[in-house]
């Protein structure tokens, strides 16, 4: 046979060992793809297509894809699952964390918010406050997964919320106060560097929540105020910040034409004033949504919580419109935030659901003003065992169906943020079911 044949067969051998031993490593799992060596558009595409539960799982698949599922990418910072702050930890470094959704229980090494109260927070970013001697607040924005924070100038502790419009380093960020005593706002703004205040007549505001470039409050008759970004920063340009004020600010009053059921749950609670209601606003996919908890004040300080009914706004009828299903949203709502999340985008089959955390009964009051109140139970013989911090209730329900609580009464409220994707694949193992 001729030498050039014969090297022909020995190099077509050789390569039907090599396929052989590829089919092997494949079938056996010792072959490990380099899917990061893929263009990084491709691979954003790929998992744009799954939901939160199946990322995780896939970051669990091979290094590869759990390096590249635990970066922390620009197109990826609004996707996150939901956490409670548990409260009352201000004396601890770690702080305890609830992931609802799977029922896991993490402690977050929080040095920053040392001897720090939690008042809220946007998305993955913690409101943090200090209470100062002279009634004075030092506020601090803390991302705890990132560690990045900013610290606000220092304000009297007269406010009852804080309101972000967006993550503290995107354009035209601003925040907005409530005034806890009177009708009262109090505006920051990162050029301006203090805060400017603006002084209106009425009663309180009950909550605020921003949505497509304006902030929108909530007064006791249902009606709406909404004052547009523009408006304050144009403000600011023309005044005297040196006074702290904002002489002349566009709002617009929105007077809300009320349903029949809600005129009648107002009209007997009146009547009875054994049962409240706490009002709530969320946005959600780009609308404000009213949820009106109806509630029974108990001694023991917990509320117990009837039902709720959730609204949508419409400006142009100035009416609050009846939401029978909340459709591809479940809502996380307390005193200090409430939030929005999309079912399919988490991939969890829960409808119509409401998170709830066990809220005071006046909304005006903060935790740091109730620093009385720790250890009431004890005092009063209460059992501890009948806490009912946070819990489910689902929309529609109309049978009695008994809400799901957990938690423990000596605990203030806790706070929800937004643990995001990036973090949890580095940090959390798949989710099995759910």
């Amino acid at each position: 046979m001729p030498p050039f044949l014969l090297e022909f067969i020995k190099r077509k051998s050789m390569a039907k060992k090599r396929k052989r031993r590829h089919k092997k490593r494949i079938l056996k799992g010792k072959y490990h793809a380099d899917w990061s060596s893929l263009p990084q558009d491709i691979n954003e595409m790929i998992v744009d297509k799954l939901c939160l539960v199946d990322r995780l799982s896939l970051s669990k698949t091979c290094r590869s894809w759990n390096a590249f599922l635990g970066e922390d990418l620009p197109g990826w910072q609004t996707h996150g699952l939901p956490w409670l702050l548990v409260s009352g930890e201000q004396c601890k470094e770690d702080r305890t964390c609830i992931s609802i959704l799977d029922n896991r229980v993490w402690e977050l090494k929080l040095s920053e918010a040392y001897d720090k109260y939690c008042w809220g927070s946007f998305q993955e970013w913690l409101i943090m406050v200090k209470e100062m001697n002279s009634f004075i607040l030092e506020i601090m924005l803390l991302n705890p997964f990132t560690r990045s924070q900013i610290t606000l100038p220092p304000i009297w502790n007269f406010y009852h919320k804080i309101v972000l419009s967006g993550r503290p380093f995107e354009n035209d960020f601003m925040c907005m106060l409530l005034h806890s005593q009177h009708r009262e706002l109090a505006f920051y703004m990162p050029r301006i560097q203090s805060w400017l205040k603006h002084k209106m007549t009425g009663e309180p505001f009950e909550d605020a929540v921003f949505c497509k470039g304006s902030f929108f409050l909530l007064d006791g008759s249902y009606n709406i105020w909404q004052i547009d970004t523009k408006s304050i920063c144009s403000s600011a340009s023309k005044g005297d910040v040196h006074f702290g004020t904002l002489p002349e600010l566009e709002i617009h009053f929105h007077e809300m034409k009320m349903l029949d059921m809600m005129q009648l749950n107002v009209v007997i609670l009146e009547r009875n004033d054994e049962h409240r209601i706490l009002r709530y606003l969320v946005e959600s996919c780009g609308e404000v949504l009213l949820v009106c908890r109806y509630f029974h004040p108990k001694q023991d300080l917990v509320l117990e919580t009837q039902k709720f009914e959730v609204f949508s706004l419409d400006l142009c009828q100035s009416s609050w419109k009846k939401v029978e299903d909340l459709k591809d949203r479940m809502l996380f709502i307390g005193k200090c935030c409430s939030s929005s999340f999309s079912i399919e985008e988490l991939g969890v089959g829960i409808s119509n659901s409401i998170y709830f955390t066990n809220d005071q009964a006046a909304p005006w009051w903060n935790e740091w003003d109730s620093n009385h109140l720790k250890d009431i139970s004890t005092r009063l013989g209460l059992v501890k065992n009948v806490g009912r911090d946070w819990g489910n209730f689902k929309l529609g329900n109309e049978d009695g169906e008994p809400f799901s609580f957990r938690g423990d009464i000596e605990k203030w409220s806790y706070t929800w943020f937004t643990a995001p994707i990036w973090w949890y694949c580095k940090n959390v193992p798949p989710i099995e079911s759910i």
